[in-house]
């Protein structure tokens, strides 16, 4: 399993994901934090999820060791290490 707390906002990572080809495939909300957020998201014809929790306080990424499907631990860490978002506002 990969985990990391990453610098962007959460719509700045889903923007940057939607941008890649991704989609949303689970929103739902975290039950332990009152307005908390949490996404699935993922290539429409290939396996593989990528987890966006946004807490409120903080935003991480997460891929399951089952559910990397050879793209989704390469993407988390690029994202993690990007400093800013690259698409366009």
């Amino acid at each position: 399993m990969f985990e990391v707390t990453v610098s962007w906002t959460s719509k700045d990572l889903l923007a940057e994901c939607a941008a890649r080809g991704l989609v949303v495939k689970l929103d739902t909300v975290v039950a332990t934090k009152p307005g908390g957020r949490h996404w699935h998201v993922g290539y429409p014809d290939r396996p593989g999820t990528l987890e966006i929790t946004d807490t409120g306080r903080e935003v991480s990424l997460k891929v399951a060791t089952n559910r990397d499907g050879g793209w989704a631990t390469a993407l988390a860490l690029e994202l993690s290490s990007a400093k800013r978002p690259r698409t366009k506002r």
